[in-house]
Parts: structure tokens; sequence; C-alpha cells
């Protein structure tokens, strides 16, 4: 479902989601016309774009361990659907968590390179930390050294391949790599944990299948996305769904979709952003078309 001068394309402030571009193609030309993995219009996850809520506890797990790692990442995750709470996390040593709050605190000022100094730190004090593995890779992305963020991600969920935000973690990375294979191939392990629905696995999963152009797949797993977020907290479900349907020609559904989006996040990154878009595919509407 999308980060703030922070963790992606376009960031997102620490505090809010942000909103990255995800293709708005020469008014003349039709985006379904366009090559996806040309898109200029794609919306990210990363340092900067802290979730407004806080992390949702979950009703058959009480970890503060989970709990306080996960309000460090740019993805809503409750307790139950972070990962299971094993006894590596719960032994989690307190340099090496003292180290992961200035790695977390140094995010939320966009200091990449400080996030990466003490989210190292804290991988030298205990190496199984899947947590800070996943705040590294998100670092790391963020200062472009993106085979290094791929292999961070990649060492998150051998410390625990039940924890959730490490294949998010590489969804993520391989996103801004363009690399859709690599991005279904994480969106499949999060969603084969049956954490209770995760919302942005199957976002990723939606956004791979529309850039390897099975539009079939895209749009039900990005309906699946969108059912699962029922609040429409993440603006980045429904600009995926406008892009759909943009893809299918449906210029005009694409258009109220955008308009929704509008309704819902009138905050000013989302709102510039998705203006840009409508006023593109306005731009291509015939004259009188509703």
């Amino acid at each position: 479902m999308t980060s703030n001068g922070g963790f992606t394309c376009a960031s997102i402030a620490w505090k809010r989601l942000i909103l990255c571009a995800i293709a708005v193609a020469a008014a003349a030309v039709s985006f379904a016309a366009q090559q996806p993995q040309n898109s200029q219009y794609q919306p990210r996850f990363g340092m900067g774009h802290l979730p407004d809520a806080t992390v949702v506890h979950g009703s058959d797990v009480e970890s503060s361990a989970i709990a306080d790692d996960a309000k460090c990442f740019p993805w809503k995750l409750s307790e139950v659907r972070a990962g299971t709470v094993d006894v590596q996390t719960l032994s989690i040593p307190s340099s090496a968590k003292r180290e992961y709050q200035k790695a977390c605190d140094a995010s939320k000022k966009n200091k990449y390179d400080e996030v990466e100094q003490h989210a190292r730190a804290a991988i030298e004090k205990i190496e199984k930390y899947p947590a800070a593995w996943v705040m590294l890779g998100l670092s790391l992305a963020e200062q472009q050294k993106t085979d290094d963020a791929q292999e961070a991600c990649a060492h998150a969920s051998k410390a625990d391949p039940a924890y959730l935000p490490g294949y998010l973690c590489s969804a993520e990375v391989s996103t801004r790599k363009a690399e859709w294979k690599q991005v279904l191939t994480a969106s499949n392990m999060a969603i084969s944990l049956n954490l209770g629905g995760d919302s942005y696995a199957f976002y990723y999963r939606a956004t791979a299948y529309l850039h390897l152009n099975n539009l079939d797949e895209a749009k039900k797993n990005a309906l699946q996305a969108v059912q699962i977020d029922a609040t429409h907290s993440e603006p980045s479900v429904d600009l995926l769904m406008a892009q759909i349907y943009e893809r299918e020609g449906n210029k005009a559904q694409a258009i109220a979709q955008l308009q929704q989006l509008l309704k819902r996040h009138p905050d000013r990154q989302t709102a510039d952003e998705a203006n840009q878009h409508l006023a593109a595919l306005e731009s291509q509407q015939p004259a009188g078309a509703q």
C-alpha cells in the first residue's frame, strides 16, 4: 500500500504516508501502452513513512518486543501479523535494544547513515535480531544501496522465517529495483505465513503482477488488499487500484478512484501526487465524458 524524504522513491514524513508517483504517461499516450517497468509513478514504503497509527496490539500475542520494534517500520502491523514471538526475539539483550532504538530515532530525522550505524551495532551484539536486519535493509535502500539492502532483508527472514517484516522488506527493496519476480516471491512468502491477512503483502503481489502484465491477478490481489484495509488507511492501495483501472482502459473508474483517494486523504503530499495523476487522466478523457 507505500515513503517521505524517507524509505523510498519519494518519501513519506516519518509520521505520515508518503506517496511517490506511479506512472504518469505523456498526456497523449495511454498508460496501457507503456512498459510498466518504466513507470515513474510508483508508491513505496520506507523510512520516513512511519504510520500515523501506532502498532495495533494483537489479541493472541502480547510482546512489547515485537510491538516496539514494529513501530519503527513503515507498515502498520499488529503484533500477531508481525510474526511469531520466539525465544530469540524475547531474549534480545538490552544493549542491542538500545542501539535499535537509536536507529529508530535517527530514522525519524531521515539520518540514514546513523540508522545504518546503529542497526549494525545492534546486529553485532546479537546476529539473530530480525528487526535490526529490517531496519538496516530499509536504511540501505534509502541510501540507494539496494543490493546490500536486499541482502539485509534476506538476513531478517533467515533469522526468523516466520517474521513478516523480513518479507515485506524484501518486497519493498525488490520493488525499488523493479525486480518483479522477486517481489512476487517475497509477497507470496509473506502471504503463506497466514497471519490473519496482510494488505501490504497483497499490495506488493498486485504491484508485481501489474508490472508482469497480468492484469487479472493484479486486480484480484489489489481488491484483496482493499478488503483487508477496510478503513482505507493506505493511499497507495487506492492509487494502485486507479493504476489498474487505467491499464484496463477504464479511465473513468480510475478517475473516480483518485477522487475517492482525495476525499480520504486530503493531506497535501497525497493530494499533490493524486492531483497530478488525475490531471493527466482527465486530459485524456473525451469531451463530455463522465
